[in-house]
């Protein structure tokens, strides 16, 4: 295969990979503080035996737009928005995740729960239990929960160096092995959610500018691969 049909492989695969993340995106409009993917692409040389170099595509990775979406008041005391750069730190089965997805609920056992059922966690490391008798849960902008009898604790807000080394598992959850640090400006708004951060316009824009490069990357490959055809065909008929 010549050159050119490798590069353009390679090209096509990149846009195939960016098509995927851009469906994604899609996916979650409606994902509570879902934060938009992008793929990050950079330059592979490949050295040929004549020295001179062979210019690919590759992509090496996927970053998050940790811009704010949009937050709806909903008065559900159960529902925060996280702003800054704070996370709720969420006890699973695979271990502590993190997330800034704020629909939050209360199961029948008075545990504090995210939509999947796993147990929000306190400054402690605990449980966030509650009873019949606590009456109205208030939720301030520092985490600390208050019932009708008094203070019951206050959530984990943490944060991290890189928010990037963050990687999404399931549900709105991360994980991460970099320790956790103390947010800067994080806050709580109680009864508030805060929406995906997607513009639906921008993401179906991408998606048509990805779809006509991969077109007209396979229109150079179908003109190479009838260039190589006549060639061939040429010399057949010379020898």
């Amino acid at each position: 295969m010549e050159n050119v049909s490798y590069i353009g492989l390679s090209r096509q695969m990149a846009l195939r990979r960016q098509m995927d993340i851009i469906a994604n995106n899609l996916a979650n409009i409606d994902s509570n503080a879902y934060k938009r993917q992008s793929v990050l692409f950079q330059e592979f040389l490949f050295e040929k035996d004549l020295g001179k170099p062979m210019s690919f595509v590759l992509d090496y990775g996927v970053a998050r737009d940790l811009s704010p979406g949009k937050t709806q008041v909903t008065g559900n005391p159960m529902d925060l928005a996280i702003t800054g750069d704070g996370y709720l730190v969420v006890k699973t089965e695979e271990g502590e995740r993190y997330t800034k997805s704020g629909r939050l609920s209360i199961d029948e056992n008075g545990t504090l729960v995210t939509q999947t059922g796993d147990p929000v966690l306190d400054d402690g490391g605990g449980e966030i239990a509650f009873t019949e008798q606590d009456g109205e849960i208030t939720i301030a902008a520092d985490g600390t929960i208050s019932t009708d009898l008094g203070q019951v604790g206050k959530l984990n807000l943490v944060a991290f160096e890189n928010e990037q080394n963050l990687r999404r598992v399931v549900a709105g959850l991360y994980r991460t092995d970099d320790p956790a640090i103390e947010p800067k400006d994080a806050q709580i708004l109680q009864g508030t959610i805060e929406k995906s951060n997607v513009q639906p316009i921008v993401e179906m824009t991408n998606m048509i500018s990805v779809l006509r490069s991969y077109q007209s990357t396979q229109r150079m490959l179908d003109t190479e691969h009838d260039l190589q055809r006549r060639a061939i065909d040429r010399l057949g008929r010379t020898g």
